[in-house]
């Protein structure tokens, strides 16, 4: 039996806050919504300082998301660019389909990507080509970028080959995989088992499938999201910020207020939803570096 340590160690974590900004996709994924939105991009700059003036830079880790694609709108990235060479904790989702371009000069921002796999036919629902897919795959490897995929028909086969491909390249970065839309608590139409998938430390932990297998079997959830318990929405459409608790698919609009204070709830109106922000709390990004407090002098 291994010695009884007290007190136990304990981590620091930021805030997650995330913002998601109207605006308009260059893609036209089958499970996806398609919005022509035109965004102003000196409004929507103010309204992400508001937020931003709302925050420590040191204690928030704030994922920035274009309901369509953010890359399409570089003065926003050069705008977050800025605030992360400030000391924000910015990181960006984006599909990938502007690299490298949209790299150029932002070397602060950290990157999440979507893609459903290492293969254009892993990737047919999106439309993408082998070589968007190979370019999106070896920049997460370079800059330890996570990857966020969407698992609908792909083989377990494709799957494994996956994080096979990635674990042979030394890939640091977090691979999550998010079932299929299930909107309104419909039931999720696709599984995925931990124990199925081969062992790589860059997967998301097994209580994440454990939780995801059990919503599938029952319809129901069994445990509180990280979101829950430590996340915030804007959504921001130029000038107009509105906030939510969470967004995850289908939430009741009369949940969503103004700009103002977060409001925190005993019971969220979860339905089938399990995505990335499950388990944020343990997410590297979302650690505050340890390090001894310095005293003032007396």
């Amino acid at each position: 039996m291994e010695p009884v340590v007290w007190p136990p160690r304990t981590r620091r974590i930021r805030t997650y806050r995330n913002i998601v900004i109207d605006g308009a996709c260059n893609l036209r994924c089958t499970y996806c919504e398609v919005k022509a939105i035109k965004v102003d991009q000196v409004a929507t700059n103010a309204s992400l300082d508001k937020i931003f003036e709302r925050y420590e830079p040191g204690n928030t880790l704030f994922r920035v998301e274009s309901n369509g694609e953010i890359a399409l709108y570089p003065k926003i990235l050069d705008h977050l660019q800025r605030r992360a060479a400030e000391g924000w904790h910015i990181e960006v989702l984006s599909n990938g389909t502007r690299l490298p371009r949209c790299l150029e000069g932002r070397e602060n921002l950290m990157w999440v990507f979507s893609v459903d796999g290492h293969t254009a036919r892993m990737n047919a629902k999106r439309g993408l080509s082998q070589e968007q897919v190979d370019r999106i795959v070896d920049t997460a490897v370079e800059l330890d970028a996570e990857l966020q995929m969407v698992y609908h028909d792909q083989s377990l086969e494709e799957v494994n080959e996956f994080i096979d491909l990635l674990s042979s390249r030394n890939y640091k970065g977090l691979l999550h995989f998010m079932p299929l839309l299930a909107f309104k608590g419909r039931p999720l139409t696709v599984n995925l088992r931990y124990e199925d998938l081969h062992p790589a430390e860059f997967l998301a932990p097994s209580e994440y499938f454990r939780r995801w297998n059990h919503i599938f079997e029952t319809g129901k959830r069994d445990a509180v999201c990280d979101q829950i318990s430590n996340g915030y929405n804007y959504s921001v459409s130029d000038d107009r910020i509105e906030m939510v608790k969470c967004d995850c698919y289908s939430v009741p609009k009369h949940l969503y207020h103004d700009f103002g204070d977060v409001r925190e709830f005993d019971n969220w109106p979860c339905g089938t939803c399990i995505a990335n922000q499950e388990f944020n709390n343990s997410r590297p990004r979302m650690q505050v570096p340890e390090g001894r407090i310095t005293l003032p002098l007396v």
